[in-house]
């Protein structure tokens, strides 16, 4: 400590001498103490106590003509007034002297690098606040003057624009309030044929954004003269030269920036400058379009005010705050901008903005909207390059990030974003244009599942609580020489009201899906980008049908929408024969199923419209030769269902539409199964047992048996699951056996009613015969069709007051089933006799059936005379006459057989078998 005493007592004797070479030395010591003092505190602790004594020295020697004297003095002023620790030293009228001796040093001096110095110490200052603005209006002459620049240097230019960088950051306001005095003597430089000059006012204007934008209106009055004078002029000049077009570009954004508001005041001259971006936006040069994206953001800037607060119930309903500046375009010629912007226009006319009323501030705000939404609409919808592309879609966000809270606005979304969505998903999906759908997308997703926690909370709260999305680049590496940048998006809770554009970006994805000429590899994106849209939109709609506030009428629109929106996938699917499209058709019921609950789709408070296209036909088929069942109410085109009734017979007409196709059928069935097993298990599954049975009915084809195969192991095992009887009971009432005895009885109806016609008005013969002829195949439909009706028994044979009721109750609709048939006019049962195929496999199944049947009954004997014997009751058994006349039947066929054996041989066969059978049945009894 008392060395660095001792240093700088020498130091001030040196610099008060009168001698050239002590002061130079005095002040060299000085700069070794102050750079000595960044690693010892005993040195500014020294300083600062003779911080004031030194400063009235060195404040004498800064208008020294020796400018090497000079420049020491100054780089020692700048760190006085730069350390902390020296600045809370430094006495008020000290600090005084110092700034008007800047001041006099920066506006008399003709000696630069002293120039330099005294505007460096200026922008490397700590002085108070307080006391800065006290001196202002000198520290402020000095900048300008330096700014103006009579040297001619462009190092004073630059410390001069640090100076203003520093005292923007100090004096906000007051810097604000001047603006229109020192900023155009900054972007009057925008312009310079020099590019390091045009760098250095450029980065001084980014960093000083934040103090003149928005522009007070002095500033944009200045600007107006400026443009009107000299500015404008020079624009349309330097734009000729094709060198010069990025930068002329882009002090055109800083110009209309900085007009702001007030642009809008001054029609002719904006329409004026308008044709500077029509000429850059369809130039063929990638870094002009480019340029021109970012400068378009000085419009955003000018024509996009949304109000601070608008009132919160306005914002909430999608209604337009009322209170905003008068900003309003009317008229623009858009058409013509538009062609330019694709590289197709052949002429160029002005883009006009005439008189508007200011009072009508949502048309204003369409107005503005449609003009900043022109080129961009233009560039992405074009075939530039991908880079161009990337920063249209980048002023796009930073457009819905200055909209603030209105871009939750129904114009908004309709003029903003829409459009945008529409020629983002209607490109290609390759590997240039993959990002952009990613971030349409994830934008999409944050749109719709914003704020989703808040449910109930008040609207204020809402509000406050609005969700920021961050759009990035997601994988920007296309070649893209931009940086993608992050702007927050203010998004107010989505509601019901807002269901119409994801629904119609979803429609947009699919079709792309649909297309023929995509690779495999774009034809999935598509479909997966639909299923994440299509899985948000849900996610956002059960949210909204957990609110208290929701009633029925919203609850139905969209139950009918996004049902409504299933079915058009599959019409389309199987109308193109497209199995992409049948895949994301199964894969968008399979997301219904998942994401909205069954209270909501097994309900029976709502109902929909039974409007498939294939039901109608259906309905049209007259000759279809099937029995009459009472029990089943057949579903008619438009008839009522409840949601998950909508859904099985939607999975029921895919596969009606796809039964001769092998794979598609195969990809069906894993949907139905998956379906059916969820039904099952969550829904009031008697309805949707009642409508498998509708279609089931309806289609007596043997390709049919395949679907009835897959619902009755589904069946078995969902019945099977049931660990104790009181569970079981509920599920199989008299309901649920009239249901399973008409579901077993199908196999019969398919042998004894064979189709005439299709559906599709083509014979299905081929595979009906293909599929008969597969005994392995039907055979695997016999031991289901036994494990079923065993499963179902499983109850049956635990309750002793229902035993044999559901084989009787199952017999007598084969009976039933079979008399129908054998009286139909001209022997129709001798028709069916006529094809072996069927007859073979309905004399097989008939004989299965009958064997598990008369199986039954000899174990309910066995048990009713074991009990008969235990209790001494007289034995009553239940009626059998149904299952013994379906028995009767299978003798009938079978002594009908054993009467056209002729051949001893053949009798001693049958003889032969009949007793071994007879010996091995006698054995397992006893």
């Amino acid at each position: 400590m008392a060395e660095f005493n001792n240093q700088i007592d020498e130091i001030k004797t040196l610099i008060t001498s009168n001698s050239k070479s002590d002061k130079s030395i005095g002040y060299s010591m000085l700069l070794h103490i102050q750079e000595q003092s960044i690693q010892h505190s005993s040195a500014i602790e020294a300083l600062s106590k003779r911080v004031c004594h030194l400063l009235l020295s060195i404040i004498a020697d800064i208008s020294d003509e020796d400018e090497e004297i000079a420049s020491q003095a100054l780089k020692c002023l700048g760190f006085m007034i730069y350390h902390p620790s020296l600045v809370t030293a430094v006495l008020e009228d000290v600090a005084h002297l110092v700034v008007e001796s800047l001041v006099k040093l920066i506006t008399t001096t003709k000696i630069k690098a002293v120039c330099n110095l005294g505007v460096w110490c200026i922008s490397m200052q700590q002085l108070n606040a307080s006391f800065l603005a006290r001196n202002f209006h000198s520290l402020l002459r000095a900048i300008i003057h330096a700014l103006d620049n009579p040297i001619g240097s462009l190092s004073t230019t630059f410390e001069a624009m640090q100076a203003v960088i520093k005292l923007a950051a100090q004096l906000t306001e007051k810097m604000r309030d001047t603006s229109n005095i020192w900023v155009p003597v900054i972007y009057r430089r925008l312009l310079s044929s020099d590019k390091r000059e045009r760098d250095m006012t450029e980065r001084c204007l980014l960093k000083i954004k934040p103090t003149i934008i928005p522009p007070t209106l002095n500033l944009s009055k200045a600007l107006v003269v400026d443009m009107k004078k000299k500015l404008l002029y020079e624009m349309k000049e330097v734009i000729q030269d094709r060198g010069r077009k990025v930068h002329t570009i882009q002090a055109w954004g800083w110009y209309i920036r900085l007009l702001g508001s007030h642009a809008l005041k001054n029609r002719q001259l904006v329409n004026e400058m308008l044709k500077i971006p029509e000429q850059t936006f369809s130039d063929f040069d990638p870094q002009v379009q480019t340029a021109s994206q970012v400068a378009w953001e000085g419009l955003i800037d000018a024509l996009i005010h949304p109000p601070s607060e608008a009132p919160r119930a306005i914002m909430a309903s999608g209604h337009v705050a009322k209170q905003r500046s008068s900003m309003t375009l009317d008229n623009c010629n858009f058409e013509n901008m538009g062609k330019a912007l694709v590289h197709v226009a052949q002429q160029r006319s002005s883009m006009t903005l005439n008189r508007c009323n200011y009072e009508n501030s949502e048309d204003g705000l369409s107005k503005s909207l449609r003009l900043v939404m022109t080129p961009l609409v233009g560039i992405l919808s074009s075939k530039c390059d991908i880079s161009v592309r990337s920063f249209s879609l980048n002023t796009w966000c930073y457009l819905l990030h200055k909209l603030d809270l209105e871009v939750n606005c129904p114009t908004v979304l309709k003029t903003v974003i829409e459009p945008i969505f529409e020629v983002v998903f209607q490109m290609g999906t390759d590997d240039k244009n993959r990002w952009l759908w990613n971030i349409c997308l994830d934008l999409l997703d944050d749109y719709i599942l914003a704020n989703n926690g808040d449910r109930d909370n008040g609207l204020s709260q809402q509000v406050s609580c609005c969700s920021s999305t961050k759009i990035s680049s997601l994988g920007h590496n296309n070649g893209s020489q931009g940086s993608f940048k992050d702007y927050p998006i203010k998004w107010l809770p989505w509601d019901l009201t807002k269901l119409g554009l994801p629904i119609k970006v979803i429609h947009i994805l699919i079709s792309q899906g649909s297309l023929t000429h995509l690779t495999p590899e774009c034809k999935t994106f598509a479909c997966k980008s639909a299923l994440k849209a299509f899985r948000s939109v849900l996610k956002g709609i059960q949210i909204e049908l957990k609110k208290s506030s929701i009633n029925y009428g919203e609850i139905m629109l969209c139950l009918n929408t996004i049902l409504s929106l299933t079915k058009q996938v599959f019409e389309d699917a199987t109308s193109k024969q497209f199995d992409d499209l049948l895949c994301t058709s199964l894969h968008l019921v399979g997301v219904v199923r998942e994401e909205i609950e069954p209270s909501v789709l097994a309900s029976p408070l709502y109902k929909v419209a039974m409007d498939f296209k294939y039901i109608s036909e259906l309905q049209t088929i007259v000759d279809i030769e099937y029995p009459k069942v009472p029990e089943i109410s057949y579903f008619k085109y438009m008839d009522m269902v409840s949601p998950t009734v909508y859904l099985t017979t939607l999975y029921l007409c895919m596969g009606a539409r796809s039964i001769s196709d092998s794979s598609r059928m195969e990809m069906i069935l894993h949907g139905l199964e998956k379906h059916l097993r969820f039904v099952l298990s969550s829904y009031n599954h008697l309805e949707n047992i009642y409508a498998i049975l509708n279609l089931l009915y309806k289609h007596n084809e043997f390709a049919w048996l395949k679907i009835w195969l897959l619902i009755a192991n589904v069946l078995k095992e969902h019945i099977d699951s049931f660990k104790d009887i009181p569970s079981l009971k509920f599920e199989l009432d008299s309901d649920g056996y009239a249901a399973v005895s008409w579901f077993l009885a199908y196999p019969f109806l398919v042998c004894l009613y064979p189709k005439k016609l299709s559906i599709l008005g083509k014979t299905s013969c081929s595979s009906d015969l293909s599929f008969a002829s597969s005994r392995m195949e039907f055979e695997s439909i016999i031991e289901v069709w036994k494990s079923l009706y065993a499963s179902v028994n499983r109850y049956e044979q635990s309750n002793s007051s229902a035993m044999t009721t559901f084989s009787e109750d199952l017999c007598g609709i084969l009976n039933k089933v079979f008399n129908e048939k054998s009286i139909k006019p001209n022997g129709g049962i001798e028709l069916c006799l006529k094809d072996k195929h069927q007859n073979l496999i309905l004399q097989l199944l008939s004989g299965e059936v009958a064997i598990c049947l008369l199986n039954q009954v000899l174990v309910f004997y066995d048990d009713g005379l074991r009990s008969k014997g235990s209790s001494g009751e007289c034995f009553q058994p239940t009626s059998i006459k149904n299952i013994l006349e379906f028995i009767a039947r299978v003798f009938s066929a079978l002594a009908s057989f054993v009467g056209r054996l002729c051949l001893k041989c053949h009798i001693l066969l049958l003889v032969e078998v009949c007793l071994s059978h007879s010996q091995r049945d006698f054995c397992i009894q006893t």
